[in-house]
């Protein structure tokens, strides 16, 4: 009996010796192929949950690519003719669904461009409401004066969403583009 006592009090001592109160971290959210290509800004050394909430450097150098593609939908961030220095240029951000998806149109679709060295912007964040939207298709103009000749980057976060029947996807890509101005 001593012996039976002596074990339930030793096999109790470890449950609570092995039991770790603390929350678990949470899981990451799962990542799309093209999401995986999409460069991520390194979180710094020493406390995870401070580098998790750092902001990334305003004179952080652009990342992203000009072009995404995954199972729902396309994106591209394109030129709209010749850039001239100190003239307006354009560009152009479209966003394909693929079947069965369709744009979402009461999605605030926007691009929150990043203010690279050689480029002015009408406006800094681009919205829906200068966009075209179609069922399957947004085109949304981005226009910028260079203010030299040469090699300039055009840079920002295009947020937007595609849906089916059954499920919605909001998204968001970084999109760079490196113009060559006459």
């Amino acid at each position: 009996m001593a012996l039976r006592c002596l074990s339930v009090v030793v096999a109790g001592s470890l449950l609570i010796v092995a039991c770790n109160k603390e929350t678990p971290p949470a899981a990451e959210e799962p990542r799309s192929a093209s999401n995986a290509a999409a460069p991520q800004a390194a979180p710094p050394a020493g406390d995870p949950a401070a580098a998790a909430a750092a902001p990334v450097a305003a004179d952080a150098p652009a990342t992203g690519a000009a072009k995404f593609s995954d199972a729902a939908f396309e994106v591209s961030l394109d030129p709209k003719g010749a850039a001239k220095a100190g003239q307006a240029s354009a560009l152009e951000v479209t966003l394909v669904a693929k079947a069965p998806y369709h744009v979402n149109d009461k999605y605030p679709i926007k691009l929150k461009l990043k203010e690279t060295p050689g480029v002015k912007f009408d406006n800094l964040v681009v919205t829906k409401d200068s966009a075209k939207v179609e069922a399957t298709k947004a085109v949304m103009p981005v226009s910028f004066t260079p203010d030299g000749a040469g090699k300039r980057t055009v840079a920002g976060q295009f947020a937007f969403s595609v849906c089916t029947d059954d499920k919605c996807l909001m998204e968001k890509r970084d999109l760079l583009l490196d113009v060559n101005v006459e």
